[in-house]
């Protein structure tokens, strides 16, 4: 398993350009396989491509992937060339996760309609890919609509929860995204992913998984500044903070992230909820050593 780390995106009051492009500076040079963005746009949270098209001018190796961007609420042809652009701005280093969402007012925010949102998601992938291979044809004397990525082709990861959603995000993706479900819930699922990879043809299909994590000395304080964030995020949780966000010394953290590369996932990353250096230091110290 791989390990990465998700950028402070969400955390909008707390972060600005110091921070950002410290983090993501200091996470590269450590060794993380991957920085990453989430995405809820009727929320202050940073727009997940233009995040990482920030950070790919500060940044040499970790992958830039978006965990997920939720897509049937924006124009497909505009994410297209957006990322496009991200892929070369850092050299070839972009995994287009994408999602469908869940409605309500991410949608409503850019005046789209949630109906019949799995279908168009599908179409949409299917979208993305004919603008950058069509934008290929490009030449010194005609542009086309583009540009193209860097990397040919440019990898488009699905992420999705429920049956019919996974199914249909292992047919369309180059690789699948678990939310916060916990390690034993990944651990149940994906030998039910790979079959179906397996089924589509895709016998090397990578899967991923997000983790909330909370790094301090003081178990009880990280907790609450990291369910602070989590609960502003979503408004309400799913479940109890503490079930939640794994939360304490980097040690402590650094045995529960082992938990995930025993239920099988490719990649790992970890989204941490305290908006300081100090949360990517103490997991680049006790936790990526065994994944770098």
């Amino acid at each position: 398993m791989q390990l990465g780390i998700g950028l402070p995106n969400t955390m909008a009051l707390e972060t600005g350009r110091r921070l950002m492009l410290d983090w993501a500076r200091l996470a590269d040079e450590a060794g993380f396989h991957t920085l990453a963005t989430i995405d809820k746009p009727a929320y202050d949270s940073w727009d997940p491509l233009v995040t990482l098209a920030g950070v790919a001018g500060v940044t040499e190796r970790a992958r830039l992937a978006t965990t997920i961007l939720q897509l049937p609420n924006r124009n497909e042809t505009l994410v297209a060339k957006q990322a496009a652009v991200v892929d070369r701005l850092s050299e070839g280093r972009l995994d287009l996760g994408v999602a469908q969402g869940g409605g309500g007012a991410d949608y409503e925010v850019f005046g789209a309609s949630p109906q019949g949102r799995s279908e168009r998601l599908e179409r949409q992938v299917a979208r993305i890919r004919e603008v950058w291979e069509q934008a290929r044809a490009s030449d010194r004397d005609r542009g086309v609509t583009g540009p193209p990525p860097l990397q040919d082709p440019c990898p488009v990861w699905v992420g999705a929860g429920q049956s019919k959603a996974i199914e249909r995000a292992v047919r369309v993706g180059d690789g699948f995204v678990f939310g916060t479900r916990g390690a034993a819930g990944m651990a149940e699922l994906v030998p039910w992913v790979r079959e179906l990879a397996a089924a589509e043809g895709k016998p090397d299909f990578p899967i991923a998984g997000l983790a909330y994590a909370a790094v301090g000395d003081d178990p009880v304080a990280v907790l609450e500044e990291g369910a602070h964030h989590a609960v502003r995020y979503y408004g309400r949780l799913y479940r109890e903070p503490q079930d939640l966000i794994h939360h304490g010394p980097a040690d402590k953290l650094a045995g529960e992230i082992a938990e995930y590369a025993g239920a099988g996932l490719d990649l790992l990353i970890v989204f941490p909820l305290v908006p300081r250096l100090d949360q990517v230091e103490q997991l680049a110290e006790s936790a990526l050593p065994a994944y770098r």
